[in-house]
């Protein structure tokens, strides 16, 4: 191989070097925000499973105040990415939890306001 020719492979191989660098670098920084995106993902669905632990366990006025909090403890969009996949998730566990404690509700209360969660919260709820 003549001189020329090593130093377009020099170069070449150059432009691969820093090519790879840039794409791993890439890769580290996405998944040290997915990372971070499942932990907010994690923490929120462990939420939503401590207010159905406690409302199940309460009397109507505590249980529509936790009840209050499943329902605003940052909506969609506020540490999720609004419809990717991980705030279907949490979407998904806010859903049962409401579905849960508003089945709570209706037993222990005998009534039924529906199956949205802000008639119940302002009848019972702590104000």
């Amino acid at each position: 191989m003549s001189v020329p020719s090593y130093k377009r492979l020099t170069v070449a191989l150059g432009i691969l070097s820093l090519g790879l660098l840039l794409v791993s670098g890439g890769l580290f920084w996405n998944y040290g925000w997915l990372k971070v995106r499942v932990a907010f993902a994690s923490d929120q669905m462990e939420i939503f499973d401590d207010m159905r632990t406690k409302a199940l366990q309460s009397e109507p006025v505590e249980a529509a105040g936790f009840l209050e909090y499943a329902v605003w403890y940052y909506p969609s969009g506020t540490k999720q990415e609004t419809g990717s996949r991980l705030d279907r998730l949490v979407e998904n566990r806010r859903s049962e939890v409401v579905r849960d404690i508003l089945a709570h509700l209706r037993a222990k209360t005998a009534e039924d306001l529906g199956s949205v969660p802000e008639p119940w919260i302002l009848k019972y709820a702590k104000k």
